[in-house]
Order: structure tokens, then C-alpha cells, then sequence
């Protein structure tokens, strides 16, 4: 419900009004109104923004989004579409570890190398097709997806990047310990085979 009006402007009933949180039309509306309990705290009771956006010295970016005009980022709509926009380019870099170690079951990348012309066609596609997504002004409207600085592309994923990669390194490189040639014929012997056969 939202709030009505008389002939002569004054305020007949005061209600409440949803926060659009998929749309850039409550994009300069601060957040901590509808959820802070507007009025029973001061303005200094509430955190400063990690980007000052009276700061120069950080870029625009950092502080502010193209979609709503330059309007501040913290405490605002736009800050759920930046962080949607880092997860969905953290998902893209761990498909990248998923791809490299999907390539072989026991040799290591090293082994085998990046000769695979469609994996690598993969890999190039969804990083473009992520960035374009992200940094063309025309979907950033019709898919609520936002300009991130470039750092928070690929960095917070990275950890979890290495994780998966680095661990199935090592799975391989206990699983071709466990090989052994008899007649000629490769054979997994050893309590890694338990696990790979189930």
C-alpha cells in the first residue's frame, strides 16, 4: 500500500511500498529505509561504505554504477546486482578447473597438455560470452547484470580455483602410483581403486 493523497495534498494514510529489488527504478532509494528501521536510528549509527563516493582516488566503478547514473553503490539495489554479477563470473573461472581436470582420469595436465581445440574453444567462448554480459550497457538493463570491476572477475574465485584444481592433481598422481604393468596390460592395484570403480 502506498500513500494517498487529498485534494489539497495533505497525507490521508500512510503505508508501506515494496522495495524493487529487480529493477533500477528504487536504484537511489537507500536501502536501510525499509529495513533499518527508518527513524529510530541516526544516521551515524550505520557503517560507512568501504568506496567513499566523494573519493577520487578510487576509479568511478569502485564507487558508483553506469546503470543508475552514477548513483553511489552501498546501501542501494544495485550493490544484490554487482554481487550477482561477481557469482555468476565466479561460477564461469570454476568451470575452468572443472574442464581442466575432466580432461583425463589419471594423467596430469602437465601430461597431457591443452591440445583439445573444442575445450579450448569452450574455455575462450564462456569467459567472452560472461564478460559480455556483464560490460555491454544493453543487457546490464534487460538482465540485471552490472558493469563489476575487473578484480572482482576472476580473484574471489580463484581460491576455490586452486583448490579443485591442485586436489585432483593429486588424486591423479596417487592413482597412477597405484598402476602396475602385468602382461602388458595396465592394472590399478591399491586402496585408490576401491573408490574408483563404485
Amino acid at each position: 500500500m502506498e500513500d494517498t493523497f487529498d485534494a489539497e495534498g495533505n497525507l490521508v494514510t500512510a503505508g508501506w511500498t515494496r522495495l524493487a529489488w529487480d529493477k533500477t527504478k528504487m536504484s537511489k532509494v537507500d536501502a536501510r529505509l525499509f529495513y533499518g528501521g527508518a527513524g529510530k536510528r541516526d544516521a551515524d549509527a550505520y557503517t560507512a561504505c568501504r568506496w567513499d563516493p566523494t573519493d577520487t582516488d578510487y576509479p568511478w566503478f569502485y564507487r558508483a554504477s553506469y546503470s543508475s547514473g552514477y548513483w553511489p553503490v552501498c546501501y542501494s539495489t544495485e550493490a544484490l546486482k554487482m554481487a550477482q554479477s561477481g557469482y555468476l563470473c565466479s561460477i564461469v573461472c570454476v568451470q575452468w578447473a572443472d574442464l581442466m581436470i575432466c580432461k583425463t582420469r589419471n594423467l596430469s595436465l602437465s601430461q597431457q597438455g591443452m591440445v583439445n581445440t573444442f575445450g579450448n574453444f569452450g574455455l575462450f567462448f564462456e569467459t567472452s560470452l560472461v564478460a559480455i554480459l556483464c560490460y555491454w550497457n544493453i543487457l546490464n538493463v534487460g538482465l540485471g547484470t552490472r558493469q563489476i570491476p575487473f578484480p572482482h572477475f576472476m580473484c574471489p574465485s580463484f581460491s576455490f580455483y586452486s583448490v579443485i584444481f591442485f586436489y585432483d592433481e593429486f588424486r591423479k598422481t596417487l592413482l597412477r602410483n597405484g598402476m602396475v604393468r602385468e602382461q602388458g596390460k595396465l592394472k590399478l592395484k591399491g586402496w585408490i581403486v576401491q573408490n574408483t570403480y563404485y
